[in-house]
C-alpha cells in the first residue's frame, strides 16, 4: 500500500462535466514465508475506502484526483474466509498455522528485525493526481493515455513512501457485438527512492490488466479481470514481495438514477503473492452541474 502502482483507469473519458466514484475494498491476508535471508508474517485484515473525483477539461482531456482512507487490523473475516476456501476447494495457505482474527506484521532480513507490529493502523493514504488524454473514441472502442502522480500526503508509515511515484498508463476497451466487451491496461511506474521497509527497491515496476465483459441484461454486465505486476523489491526470494497475479470476478449494475454499482471478489491465483481474498463494492456517476 505504500507504493503508487496504478489502479484501473478509464479508457473512455467522461463526456459530461464531472464524474464521482467511491470504492470500498475489504481484504484478508494470511502469509508466512521465509528463506535463508528473510522471514515474513502478514496476518491482517485490510479495508480501503477510495474517493475519486474526475473532471472533463475538454472533449479529449480530463483530470482525476483520488484519495484512500485505510485500515489495517485484526478484523473479523478469518472464519468466513476459511469457509469460503472450503466451499470452493481453494488452498488454505498459512491460515491453519495462524490464530483467528489476530493482527501480526513482521519482517526480518539478514537477521535484522525491520518490522514487528501488532497494533492497528488507520488513516489517509497517499493521494493520486491523474491527467488523461482521449486518443480514440467511437461507439465500439475507446483508447486513452494517463499520466499519474502519487503524492506524499500520508502520515502513516505503511500507507505512503514519502516520495512521488510517477506512472504512464494506456487503457483501452472494445465492444464485440451486442453483448461482449474486451478491455485492458498496461502501465509502467517509476518509484521514488523512499521505502516503507529497508529493502532493495526496484526503480521501475510494470503492471497490467486484461478482462472480458458479458452484458447479461441491458443494465447488468458480468466481468472477469486478471491483474499482474512485476516485483517492487529486487533482492527478495519471498513471493509476497515479488510479482503478483490476481483474478477478479464480478459485475456492474446500472441503475435508473444514473449510478453504477460494481460488485466483485478477487483471489490471488499466484498463491500468496497478494491478499487471499478481497471483496469490492463501488459506486460511480457522471453528472452535469455537480
Amino acid at each position: 500500500m505504500g507504493f503508487g502502482l496504478p489502479g484501473p483507469m478509464p479508457s473512455a473519458l467522461p463526456q459530461r462535466s464531472w464524474s464521482v466514484a467511491a470504492d470500498f475494498h475489504w481484504g484478508s491476508t494470511a502469509v508466512i514465508q521465509s528463506d535463508a535471508n528473510e522471514a515474513l508474517i502478514v496476518d491482517a485484515e485490510t479495508r480501503e475506502l477510495r474517493l475519486t473525483l474526475q473532471r472533463a477539461l475538454t472533449e479529449r482531456i480530463a483530470v482525476q484526483l483520488s484519495a484512500p482512507y485505510r485500515y489495517v487490523g485484526a478484523g473479523s473475516l478469518d472464519g468466513f474466509i476459511d469457509d469460503w476456501h472450503d466451499a470452493f476447494g481453494l488452498p488454505e495457505g498459512a491460515r491453519p498455522d495462524l490464530p483467528e482474527d489476530r493482527l501480526r506484521l513482521a519482517y526480518e532480513r539478514d537477521h535484522l528485525v525491520l518490522l514487528d507490529e501488532a497494533q492497528t493502523y488507520e488513516g489517509l493514504g497517499d493521494a493520486a493526481l491523474d491527467l488523461g488524454y482521449q486518443l480514440h473514441r467511437d461507439a465500439k472502442a475507446a483508447l486513452s493515455v494517463w499520466l499519474s502522480l502519487e503524492l506524499p500526503t500520508s502520515g502513516e508509515e505503511l500507507f505512503g513512501n514519502d516520495g512521488v511515484d510517477v506512472s504512464l498508463i494506456t487503457a483501452g476497451e472494445r465492444r464485440w457485438g451486442e453483448r461482449w466487451s474486451f478491455f485492458g491496461q498496461a502501465g509502467v511506474t517509476h518509484l521514488s527512492s523512499e521505502t516503507p521497509l529497508d529493502a532493495a527497491q526496484s526503480n521501475v515496476v510494470w503492471s497490467g490488466l486484461a478482462g472480458v465483459g458479458f452484458r447479461a441484461l441491458p443494465s447488468l454486465e458480468l466481468k472477469v479481470q486478471l491483474d499482474a505486476h512485476t516485483a517492487v523489491f529486487e533482492s527478495t526470494g519471498l513471493d509476497y514481495l515479488g510479482e503478483a497475479v490476481v483474478l477478479t470476478v464480478g459485475g456492474a449494475l446500472r441503475l435508473a438514477s444514473g449510478w453504477r454499482v460494481d460488485l466483485a471478489v478477487s483471489e490471488d491465483i499466484a498463491v500468496e503473492s497478494a491478499p487471499d481474498v478481497v471483496f469490492l463494492i463501488g459506486l460511480r456517476k457522471e453528472a452535469t452541474g455537480f
